[in-house]
Formats: structure tokens, sequence, C-alpha cells
């Protein structure tokens, strides 16, 4: 078949989907999930590995656009609580998880940790299509907080994901180099390539306006080149560095803006797809049982415990954390690190990339649909805010 021909209907189909998706409630997600799926039975042309380099390619530059556009003046009064929840939220959430997965779930202990470190945050992707998708204007900065957070987590929780599997498969590694290297070299790297980045675009004084939108692809694109070349972390280097571009005055902001936005969305209509064609449905029927626990589990007792914990000390309240806690999904970041596993070929990595798929898309489906009705409930949302 002509490969052309197929991706523009993809595209398009994918497109049309945000449709029927709007009209039942439903997150645009789970279209481009179900559009990949098809895909999967009837064409089989994609094999772990490039799965693998595609979600991190999409996923770069959904984490950029999420920095880029960041209103870090409406956002400033939020980084302390984001940046807590986005660090010590990860950290106990895999704790939390790890425990229930090893005792409840009776798994092994390396599987466990890996479990909870893949499941530990939340999915900046998710949560971003979600609240635009939804026109969802959350009163007291609580967007800013769950962008910021979802933005900001997945780095931590690649770290964990990257430590522990080296852990598992024998490799030698000195855990708190590694994690000094990823945090310092991608939090360098993303600084000093957004302040040359923001210099370079007001420098170049271009006739052309698109060229703008080509050159801020590739800075992305270069910091996390740079950053894995060097060892760091790709995601905080990419995050950072779109919230120094897009936090300083650069000429046509709202022209990048709106380009980020775009190749934001198209990415993660990527994303989905291409985790779409992994799943196999019928994977689902053996971890049916361990699946709904875990998500309950995680939903209903994890999450709202790690939020209240770390969100009631700032003042917030008890209608506030509970927004919070339900706008923790689970999405396309645990899906793309439980790929890591599948990679390194573990023997227990089909069941825990079918557990965290069934639990991912549970959550987004089921949260993602009850986001915008519970925050109306609580009266949380405000439509005097204009996009």
């Amino acid at each position: 078949m002509n490969l052309i021909l197929l991706f523009g209907g993809i595209l398009i189909v994918s497109v049309l989907s945000c449709k029927i998706t709007n009209k039942t409630g439903l997150p645009v997600l789970v279209g481009f999930i179900l559009i990949g799926a098809f895909i999967g039975r009837k064409f089989d042309f994609l094999d772990v590995a490039n799965a693998e380099r595609i979600c991190n390619y999409a996923l770069l530059f959904i984490i950029f656009a999420g920095g880029f556009q960041t209103d870090f003046k409406r956002s400033k009064p939020v980084l302390t609580v984001s940046a807590t929840l986005a660090t010590v939220g990860v950290v106990l959430t895999a704790a939390a998880v790890a425990a229930f997965a090893y005792f409840v779930l009776n798994i092994g202990l390396y599987a466990a940790i890996l479990l909870g470190a893949v499941m530990s945050p939340t999915d900046a992707a998710s949560v971003f299509s979600v609240l635009s998708s939804k026109k969802l204007n959350l009163k007291n900065n609580l967007g800013q907080v769950l962008e910021m957070e979802s933005g900001s987590n997945d780095p931590l929780a690649y770290m964990l994901t990257i430590v522990f599997l080296a852990i598992a498969t024998g490799e030698s590694v000195n855990v708190p180099l590694l994690l000094v290297m990823q945090i310092l070299i991608g939090a360098s790297i993303g600084f000093a390539a957004g302040m040359l980045g923001r210099r370079m675009i007001n420098k170049l004084n271009l006739e052309i306006d698109g060229i703008y939108s080509v050159l801020i692809c590739g800075i992305a694109m270069f910091i996390y080149g740079l950053t894995g070349l060097l060892h760091g972390n790709g995601f905080l280097a990419v995050y950072i560095g779109g919230i120094v571009l897009g936090s300083g005055k650069i000429v046509h902001k709202t022209f990048l803006s709106k380009t980020c936005g775009s190749v934001s969305m198209l990415m993660q209509i990527v994303l989905f797809i291409v985790l779409g064609i992994l799943w196999i449905p019928s994977s689902f029927v053996s971890v049916l049982i361990s699946g709904l626990l875990f998500a309950v589990f995680l939903i209903f007792i994890i999450r709202p415990s790690v939020v209240f914990l770390l969100m009631k000390p700032f003042g917030y309240k008890l209608k506030e954390i509970s927004l919070v806690s339900w706008a923790g999904f689970r999405g396309a970041s645990s899906i793309v690190f439980s790929t890591y596993l599948l990679a390194a070929k573990l023997a227990y990595a089909e069941y825990i990339f079918s557990v965290v798929f069934f639990v991912c898309l549970l959550s987004v489906i089921l949260q993602g649909s009850f986001l915008a009705p519970l925050a109306k409930r609580l009266g949380l949302t405000d439509d005097s805010i204009c996009e």
C-alpha cells in the first residue's frame, strides 16, 4: 500500500475521531489508541525497538511544548507545590505502587520496583490534551499545578526506570552518580540551550516567519540529542529549555506558541496511535483482576493520599486537593517507559506492559471523562478565563 496515502488517511481519521470522542465525553486520546489498535491488527510493520524510539521523540516534543507554553507568571505562585508533587510525589507513588505490587499482587521484587517506577508519573500528554480538549479553565491556578506537575515529573520517573532497569538486568551502575549526572547535565544543557536559543531567535531577524517554527523544533531536538549524548536526562533538558525559551521575550512568541501547540497535538496523535499498535486487547484477559485491583488502589488510595500529604501543608482546601488527585492521569509516559522493559527482554516485561496499558487506558477513560463534571461540581471552573 502507498505509505503516503496510508499515513494521510490515518491523520484525517484521527482528526475526525475527535468529533466522536467529544460527543461521547471521552478524551480524544482514546480515539487515537483505538485507531492504532485497528491498524496494528491489519498491518504488522512496527517492532518494539522502533516504537520506543518514535514514542521517545514524540514525548520530547510534547514535554518541550508544555514547557514553552507554561505561563511562568501565572505558574510562579504554584511553582513550589508543583515541584513537590513532581519530585517527592513521584518517589512516594513509586514506593507505594512497588509495595502494593510485591505484597498484594505477589510479583517479584524487581518487577514490583520497576512497575512502581514506570507508574509513578502523571502523564503530560493526557493532562494537556484533556484540559485543552475540554476547554477546562480551573480556579486558583489548579490548571497550572496540573500542567507543571505532569510536565516536570516525567524526568524523575524516567531516571528511576533507567536506574532500576540497569540493576534488574545485572548492569554495574553507580546509582548516586547516575542520578546526579542525569539531573545536572539535563538541567544545565536545558537552561544553557534555552538561553542561547532565545538569543538566536531574537538576533536572526529572518524575513520568513515560518522558518522560526523550524528553528524552534530544531532547538528542541538538539537539546534532547546533546543531552542524551552526554548521558543526561533529555526529558528534563527539553522541559527546562522550553520554559526558558517561552518565559523570555522573543520575537513571534504568539506564533511560536501556536506552532508548539500544533506540533504537540500531532505528536500526541502519533504517540497514542503507536501505543495502540503495540496494544494486544486479548492480553487484558490475563491481567484483568490484578489490573482492576491495581487501578482502584492507584486512583482511589495512592494518588489521593500522596496529594493530600503534599498539598495540605500549602494550605489547599479539600476540594482542591480532591480535584488534583482525580486529575492524576496515568498514560503515555508510563506506557512508553514500560516499553523499555520489553526492549530489555525481561521475563516479566510483557506482564508489566499489559498491566500498565490496562491501568493507563482505564485511567484516561475514567478520570478524563469525569474531570470536567467533577470540577464543575466542586465549583472550581472559571468561565471568565479566556483561552
